[in-house]
Order: structure tokens, then sequence, then C-alpha cells
């Protein structure tokens, strides 16, 4: 399992969406938003799309207006960015309700599959813990992130 490069620029930008409403900003436009990233303004409304359809932010019209964070940053969880992006996270395919393994079609039988499938418990729990509103808190040192998600 990889993350993809989209949920990483996705994480990145609810975070400045974070920092922003944080500071009082209340709407932040799609192009700065890409620019503090560093991706082309077309991907980052890409991004912003799946992440107003999954309802994590909201978008208003107008001279003012722009994206803003629809979900408290203190609950929002690494996890549901991630998953808004690339859908659920499966360290491996046969943890996929739909995935029948060739090698051992029983995945109540397969060790393999008991392994992987309490990896992946592990990593999303370690992921549940970790906030938006943490990873934006410049009052939590990295050591205290890391202890979060150890």
């Amino acid at each position: 399992m990889k993350i993809t490069q989209e949920a990483d620029y996705a994480l990145r930008m609810m975070c400045l969406l974070a920092k922003q409403s944080a500071a009082g900003v209340p709407t932040v436009g799609a192009a700065i938003l890409a620019e503090g990233v560093a991706v082309p303004t077309r991907f980052g409304l890409k991004i912003l799309h799946k992440l107003s359809q999954t309802g994590l932010v909201k978008t208003s019209r107008g001279a003012a207006g722009g994206y803003s964070l629809n979900t408290d940053p203190a609950t929002l969880t690494v996890r549901q960015v991630i998953e808004a992006i690339d859908g659920p996270i499966e360290i491996n395919r046969c943890l996929a309700e739909t995935h029948i393994c060739l090698n051992n079609p029983n995945k109540d039988c397969c060790r393999l599959h008991h392994v992987f499938e309490e990896l992946n418990r592990m990593l999303t729990e370690r992921l549940d813990r970790l906030t938006v509103s943490m990873v934006v808190d410049d009052g939590i040192g990295l050591g205290d992130l890391i202890r979060v998600i150890s």
C-alpha cells in the first residue's frame, strides 16, 4: 500500500485550511491552496473537488468565495483525509472484500491474510489518532507527534 501523492497534497491542503481558519481567514481560493502545496491549480481543483464530495471541505462562491474546512480540525483525522482521496486503506489486496485469492480462497485459513489484517488495523488505528489540528499545532513538537502514532 502506498499513500498516493494526491492524498499527500490533500493532507497539506487541509493543513493550510486549518491554519487559515485558526488565523480568522474564512475561505481560501483554490489557486492559493494549490500554490501552497506546489501543484498546478488544475490538479489542486481535482483534489478539492474530492474533498468537497466527501464533505471535508465546503465551497462558497462569489468575490469572497473559496474553500474552507467543513470539519473541526481537532476531530478530523489523517486517516479520514487519506481515505477521502485514496479510498479505504488496505496494505494488501487480499483485504478487499471483493478480492479472491488464488493462493488460498478461504481467507479464514490463510495465515498471511491474518497478519496483513492485523498490520492494517494497527496502521489505520494510528492514523486515526493523529488529527489535522495536531499536525498544524506549532506547540506540539515532532517527537510528541511521533509518540501519538507510536
